[in-house]
């Protein structure tokens, strides 16, 4: 795609979410954080899309001093929302956004999901840092104009992607997996 006569569409957008969820799970499955499968639930797709207009503000705002750390909370906030989707859902299904939060808010939203809410630190902080390095180098790749829609809409897609790697890595972990049922 020649980048400097137009800019993404949807479909190239669609491609990018695509090539990047492949490439994280590839590297996810090889270091044994999941096992070649993208594990999602419908509930937490749907918590994501109530989260993502106070995440994006918040990840937007500290994006450019802190990259890497800004897609690991989304990938911490996904593990999170599937780890209390594994609890309790018809008691979490209603959290607000602010209980992901820390005491300085965003700033130790990490801290506060691995210690808080998952209280593992030993799984949780490597995985996270691992992935988002790499969805951060992928996104570079791109080489996206800084400030313009485009790198814009593909940080917002590469969060995206994020939420989803890292609750489908806290579903591998609590022992989830997709199997072949016989309804016969």
């Amino acid at each position: 795609m020649d980048r400097d006569n137009r800019s993404f569409d949807k479909t190239d957008m669609e491609k990018y979410k695509e090539n990047l969820s492949q490439h994280l799970l590839t590297i996810c499955t090889d270091s044994g954080l999941l096992k070649g499968t993208l594990l999602s639930s419908p509930d937490i797709d749907e918590a994501w899309l109530r989260y993502a207009p106070s995440f994006y503000g918040d990840a937007v705002r500290n994006f450019n001093a802190y990259p890497e750390f800004c897609l690991g909370c989304a990938g911490y906030l996904g593990m999170a929302v599937a780890f209390l989707w594994d609890r309790d859902w018809s008691r979490y299904k209603d959290a607000a956004y602010a209980s992901f939060l820390g005491e300085r808010g965003f700033d130790d939203m990490d801290d506060h999901i691995t210690d808080t809410i998952l209280k593992d630190r030993r799984f949780s902080v490597p995985a996270m840092q691992s992935c988002a390095a790499h969805a951060y180098h992928f996104l570079l790749k791109e080489n996206p104009e800084p400030g313009t829609a485009d790198a814009y809409r593909m940080f917002l897609a590469t969060v995206e992607v994020m939420f989803k790697i890292g609750a489908a890595i806290e579903l591998c972990r609590l022992g989830y997996k997709f199997e072949k049922v016989n309804l016969t």
